[in-house]
């Protein structure tokens, strides 16, 4: 339901912000970046996918807020209450896309049943499924490389 995502987003920034980050943080992180047209600080609750210094987030697709990362831009990123420096990028190239979606599913699998991928007999998900996903999506992927040791 639109109207109660709305009033999510706030509680998730405010919980990810405070001591009781924990709650949240197994399945969102904090996204944090400079508006380039208002030069407003912004932060968004995101479902992510952590894999070593690679950091993969869900977004609307064409979104404007995360238009500004098509061509990458740093940003920061609070995850169970660190914040890291990352560089982030929009994964727009088909075939990446593809790669990327499917070693979101791989390492977070909870997240193909809220895809709607079915996981199959075998234990893997759907893997044309996930090529599709990656084709007609309302959904990017931000790839967000990390600085330092993770």
């Amino acid at each position: 339901m639109p109207i109660l995502d709305d009033l999510k987003q706030p509680l998730r920034k405010i919980i990810l912000e405070s001591p009781l980050h924990g709650l949240l943080s197994e399945d969102h992180a904090l996204v944090s970046f400079t508006d380039h047209l208002t030069g407003k600080q912004l932060s968004f609750s995101v479902p992510y996918q952590k894999e070593h210094r690679i950091i993969r987030v869900i977004c609307p697709k064409g979104d404007k807020y995360w238009r500004k990362f098509m061509y990458g831009s740093p940003l920061k990123i609070t995850i169970q209450g660190i914040q890291h420096q990352g560089w982030a990028e929009i994964i727009d190239n088909p075939e990446e896309a593809r790669k990327e979606w499917r070693a979101i599913i791989k390492n977070k699998p909870e997240f193909a049943s809220q895809l709607n991928i079915p996981i199959l007999d075998s234990g893997e998900p759907d893997k044309e499924l996930i090529d599709t996903l990656a084709n007609i999506s309302s959904l990017d992927i931000l790839r967000i490389e990390v600085s330092g040791k993770h």
